[in-house]
């Protein structure tokens, strides 16, 4: 069983990348203000990285591996904004009725990328998002990251069985 994500169909992929280059080139100012006005009316929120190229962006030295068992893994249960280079590709699981956000498991909230043991199957091919989180000062994650004292785990946050347990263990 391959642990890659299931591709995105031909047709929805050219539809998000139509939508993701129109706003930045293809139409002129007023009219990407229009149609950005007609979405916030409809209460439709398009978010969308503009990072160029995630594999040049810098990740914050941190040993999440030591801290996975405290953690949890919460940064994997926030939002994460894809980048028409994330569509491109096809690696990652897109949610249809918002196309980009990377999907989640429906059960655990958490990434839909993440294996039982709390890994990353999608490390290489990760987001822009992904690469520059830093938790350290981030409250939903540590109540005091240099203590290692977690924050509460939300109430709609499932955790994983079997997950940040080494093999070893």
């Amino acid at each position: 069983m391959s642990s890659d994500p299931d591709p995105v169909a031909d047709e929805l992929l050219a539809l998000l990348v139509k939508y993701a280059d129109a706003p930045f080139g293809l139409l002129a100012d007023d009219e990407v203000q229009r149609r950005f006005r007609i979405q916030s009316d409809r209460g439709i929120k398009i978010r969308l990285s503009l990072e160029p190229d995630k594999y040049v962006v810098e990740s914050p030295v941190i040993d999440c591996v030591s801290r996975l068992h405290l953690c949890r893994a919460r940064c994997c249960s926030l939002d994460v904004v894809l980048s028409p280079q994330d569509l491109a590709e096809r690696k990652l699981p897109v949610i249809v009725d918002q196309p980009y956000l990377l999907a989640r498991d429906p059960i655990t909230k958490k990434c839909a990328c993440m294996d039982s043991k709390g890994a990353c199957t999608a490390y290489d091919y990760r987001p822009a998002t992904c690469r520059s989180y830093d938790c350290r000062e981030d409250t939903r994650v540590w109540v005091d990251f240099e203590a290692r004292i977690p924050a509460p785990l939300p109430e709609n946050l499932k955790p994983l069985e079997n997950a940040f347990v080494s093999d070893d263990d």
